[in-house]
């Protein structure tokens, strides 16, 4: 913990503290051995960790620091449900008090119509989502999904899945109880407990300690981008603020395209959050996505009718998206998920993404959202050379 000159947090929803960057490095006694610790906090909503992963660069790059931390945790899972809808909707009642609880799926419906109106996606292929990021987190061993499907398995005593493959069926997505007219309960983020921090150092701090090595993550862009915190009135593409700060990364980066990514570490909160970042991240034209989804969910199917679902994964082609299962089925600590996306990117780099392996893994591409697509903070990383 000497070694860290900069720590930067993201706010919780359960156990807020003033300033928690300072709140935590006082508690930890950081600054006793580091007088000149650096903190902040960075409130940008989902996209905090990414917003905080591209502002430690800029502080190592700039500012002479050398080993920043990066910390996200919360514990919203074990709160009950009329806690947290009472905090999440508060947040947005303080705008308008007429915004319907809950607040923050209202709001996703309210631009999930605009999309099914003016694009035409259908609502079969927004619950595809479901099953796509299923399948990832069938396979990761930390995942909620998983961990909750081989519970209820274990007290049937049977698997309802072929040859033990664990995904949501598409039936299972459409017969779920709705939340609003257009978003389902399993098409919400997981509500969990959860933690994960990233440590970031400069070169120069690797290479003193004879730790510098090839082939090591490192970042190479980053771009953020904000619209309203809710859409309250119509609906327009203003409140979509993913499309820009994606260009924003592939302009830092290099002017890099979808086609020098790998991996993409998308946020899917809800499915729309997924479409809009399918779409502004180039993985498919506008407007596209649901027939992406819809082509990619197909060959999932084919693949698990033939038995032939290892040969799919291996395939560089299929759905190289959030490969730990994302918002909808890996877990969602409210701040923390867009952590897990930079965290499985860095596996995906490192070549340690043990089952979910994208094979010869270069770039990858990380996106957070805060908000109703409020604020989008994208970095793009890649192995050093």
């Amino acid at each position: 913990i000497i070694d860290i000159d900069g720590l930067i947090a993201v706010p919780s929803l359960k156990d807020n503290h003033f300033m928690e960057a300072h709140y935590q490095a006082t508690s930890l006694g950081m600054f006793q051995s580091r007088p000149n610790l650096r903190c902040k906090t960075i409130d940008t909503g989902g996209a905090g960790p990414v917003s905080a992963l591209i502002e430690a660069t800029r502080m190592i790059k700039y500012e002479g620091l050398e080993c920043v931390a990066l910390i996200a945790a919360d514990m919203v899972g074990g709160m009950s449900s009329d806690d947290f809808l009472s905090r999440a909707n508060g947040i947005f009642h303080k705008l308008d008090k007429q915004v319907p609880s809950p607040a923050i799926p209202h709001g996703y419906d309210k631009l999930t119509s605009y999309q099914m109106h003016h694009y035409n996606v259908t609502r079969d292929q927004l619950r595809m989502a479901v099953c796509l990021e299923s399948l990832h987190a069938g396979i990761h061993e930390d995942s909620l999904f998983r961990k909750k499907e081989l519970e209820r398995q274990e007290q049937k005593r049977s698997s309802q899945k072929d040859d033990g493959i664990l995904y949501t069926s598409l039936k299972q997505v459409q017969e779920a109880p709705s939340v609003t007219p257009n978003i389902s309960i399993l098409e919400c983020a997981r509500r969990a407990d959860g933690a994960a921090a990233v440590i970031l150092t400069s070169n120069r701090f690797l290479a003193r300690r004879g730790l510098y090595a090839e082939g090591l993550p490192t970042i190479i862009g980053g771009g953020e981008s904000s619209g309203p915190l809710y859409p309250l009135g119509t609906v327009s593409e203003e409140h979509f603020s993913c499309e820009k700060a994606m260009s924003y990364a592939y302009a830092s980066a290099g002017n890099l395209t979808a086609k020098d990514i790998d991996f993409f570490g998308l946020y899917d909160c809800f499915p729309i959050c997924l479409v809009r970042a399918l779409e502004s991240s180039g993985l498919c034209e506008k407007g596209k996505a649901g027939d992406y989804l819809e082509q990619q969910y197909k060959r999932m199917m084919s693949a698990i009718d033939s038995k032939r679902l290892e040969e799919l994964l291996r395939d560089d082609t299929f759905f190289p998206v959030n490969t730990h299962g994302g918002l909808l089925c890996f877990g969602a600590p409210w701040e923390v998920p867009a952590m897990y996306n930079i965290l499985e990117a860095v596996q995906q780099l490192k070549g340690e993404a043990r089952g979910r392996q994208i094979k010869d893994c270069r770039r990858a591409l990380v996106y957070g959202n805060g908000g109703v697509m409020s604020a989008s903070a994208v970095a793009i990383l890649s192995r050093s050379l």
